[in-house]
């Protein structure tokens, strides 16, 4: 399956609840019309209270929702995303409903830095309720070669970041490559997806500040790579195909 991730928030200036009524409201229900469609779901960002040194509370929160397409294959996405779209209902407060990031990924990740990484829906109930899912999308710096970033990345980061305490998914998957014959519209700039999940936000405050490995700074020198990060749970809030979302 071919995975549409978007991490969204609203326009500034627009309060949270007047977004998420017309997108959960309005706009999801054009979406799910989409042809092909066999997932769509969608998660609201968790918000930290604390950050690690490298970045800012306000880095960490900036966005709202984490939303997930999925489609059989790249001609089943042209067909629906370019082909043939739906007609969509402009947001009440602008043209733009949403600003969003997103990247295309496969099914199953490339890595499993853990080697035993539980897959979602493996935990327990209990456990899955106190997962904090730490997602990543990153690209490597403009002049750096995708080989020397994955070199560095995969290496070198990666190994050094698997020793944070209290991580209990570590995985990571490369941006899928678009085929020749598709549509060039809606490119992602990003390389890879990855996620850290931790046993509640005690254990990744534990692991990605109080206990922060030591890193390694690439050879190409720092960054290592550019991201933008959101957290989410373990289940989506709604399952899109078969729910009716709540509005505020």
């Amino acid at each position: 399956m071919l995975r549409w991730v978007f991490l969204l928030r609203y326009p500034e200036g627009i309060a949270k609840d007047e977004g998420e009524r017309w997108y959960l409201g309005t706009h999801t229900q054009e979406a799910k019309r989409l042809l092909g469609l066999r997932r769509y779901a969608t998660w609201p960002a968790q918000k930290a209270a604390v950050a690690p040194p490298w970045t800012t509370v306000d880095r960490l929160n900036q966005w709202d929702r984490v939303t997930e397409l999925g489609f059989d294959n790249w001609q089943a996405w042209q067909d629906a995303a370019i082909t043939n779209v739906p007609s969509y209902t402009p947001a009440p407060y602008g043209p733009r409903g949403f600003v969003a990031e997103t990247i295309f990924i496969s099914d199953s990740p490339d890595r499993d830095f853990l080697g035993n990484s539980p897959a979602p829906g493996g935990l327990s109930p209990n456990d899955a309720g106190r997962l904090v899912r730490w997602l990543f999308v990153l690209r490597y710096p403009e002049g750096i070669s995708n080989e020397a970033g994955e070199s560095w990345y995969l290496g070198t980061h990666t190994q050094e970041a698997k020793q944070m305490h209290g991580l209990q998914r570590y995985v990571s998957w490369l941006a899928e490559r678009r085929p020749a014959g598709i549509a060039e519209q809606m490119r992602s700039k990003w390389d890879r997806l990855t996620e850290l999940a931790f046993a509640g936000w005690d254990a990744w405050q534990e692991g990605a500040i109080t206990r922060m490995p030591r890193w390694t700074a690439p050879p190409y020198g720092n960054p290592g790579f550019l991201s933008e990060t959101v957290f989410i749970g373990e289940q989506p809030e709604y399952d899109l195909l078969q729910e009716v979302p709540k509005l505020p």
